[in-house]
C-alpha cells in the first residue's frame, strides 16, 4: 500500500520534476554500479517510485537509459552555451568562456564520469544510445566549431579546416576531463583551461590544413 501511494504521488508531481528524479536516481545507479549491474527495479528504489511508473514512460532499461543520456548531455551543452552568450567580445573571448565553463564544477564531477563512461560503452552496444551519441556529440562538435571558425577569421586564418580543429580540442576537453575525474589532485580546472587555451592558440599559430 505505501509503495501505491508513494508512485501516486509521484505520478501527480509536474512532468518536468518526476524526469529529473527519474534522472538523478539512474546517474546514482550508473555511477556506483555501471550500466551491466543496473536495473530497473535499483533505479525505482533510487527515484523512490514504483517500476509500474517507469513502465508508463519507457519500454525498458535501454530506453530510460538513452533518455538519461540524452537530458543530461543536453543539459551539460546549455551550460556551456549560456557562457558564452553571457560573453561580450570577440570570439577569442567567447571560446575561451566555453573552455572555462567545461572545468566548471557541474562538469568536473566524478560520478558523472562514472555514468559517462556507462553510456559511451552502451553506445557501442545499441543503436538507441549510438543515435543518441551521434546527436548529442554532433551538436556538440558544432558549436564549438562555429566558435573555432568565428576565432580564425578574426585572426586571419579563414583557411584553417575547423573541422578538424574542432576535433582535436574536443579530445583534449574530454581527456583532461576524465584524467581530472580519476584523480583531482593531478592537476587543477585553471591549469586545465591554460593547457586548452594553449591549444588553441596553437591551432590559430599553425593551423589545421586540409591536405
Amino acid at each position: 500500500m505505501a509503495e501505491v501511494q508513494r508512485a501516486r504521488g509521484k505520478r501527480h508531481l509536474p512532468a518536468d520534476q518526476r524526469r529529473k528524479s527519474i534522472v538523478e536516481a539512474t546517474m546514482r545507479c550508473l555511477a556506483s554500479s555501471g550500466v551491466d549491474k543496473t536495473s530497473i527495479r535499483d533505479i525505482c528504489a533510487q527515484a523512490d517510485i514504483s517500476v509500474g511508473l517507469i513502465s508508463y514512460y519507457y519500454d525498458g532499461k535501454e530506453a530510460l537509459i538513452a533518455d538519461v543520456y540524452e537530458a543530461i548531455a543536453n543539459s551539460l551543452q546549455a551550460t556551456l552555451r549560456q557562457a558564452v552568450e553571457r560573453t561580450e567580445g570577440s570570439a577569442r573571448q567567447r571560446l575561451s568562456a566555453f573552455i572555462q565553463a567545461s572545468f566548471k564544477p557541474v562538469n568536473l564531477d566524478t560520478d558523472l564520469m562514472q555514468a559517462w563512461l556507462s553510456f559511451w560503452s552502451m553506445s557501442k552496444r545499441t543503436q538507441r544510445i549510438a543515435a543518441v551519441h551521434d546527436r548529442t556529440y554532433g551538436a556538440y562538435l558544432a558549436m564549438l566549431e562555429d566558435l573555432l571558425a568565428a576565432t580564425a577569421r578574426d585572426n586571419g586564418h579563414s583557411q584553417m579546416t575547423v573541422r578538424l580543429a574542432a576535433i582535436g580540442l574536443s579530445a583534449l576537453l574530454d581527456g583532461l576531463w576524465v584524467e581530472w575525474c580519476l584523480n583531482p589532485q593531478t592537476f587543477t580546472p585553471a591549469e586545465g583551461v591554460r593547457v586548452c587555451e594553449a591549444c588553441v592558440d596553437g591551432l590559430l599559430a599553425n593551423g589545421v590544413k586540409a591536405r
